[in-house]
């Protein structure tokens, strides 16, 4: 994909990723729940345009613990 989507769509699910965490170690499930939503919408268009999230969601995790 050379149109610039796969990495804005990475760098999308990252800062979901990092705002979720921050907001779940404020103990903000509101926020929580909200970033969900929104990684699960940036997930699905990277299924539909054949981008793979799931390695910088390893990462995260190995990151975080």
């Amino acid at each position: 994909m050379s149109d610039g989507r796969a990495p804005r769509l990475r760098r999308t699910a990252a800062e979901l990723r990092q705002a979720r965490a921050e907001a779940a170690g404020r103990g903000d499930a509101w926020s929580v729940a909200l970033h969900t939503v929104d990684l699960e919408e940036v997930e699905r268009m990277g299924r539909e345009l054949g981008v793979d999230l799931t390695e910088e969601a390893d990462q995260a995790g190995a990151v975080r613990g």
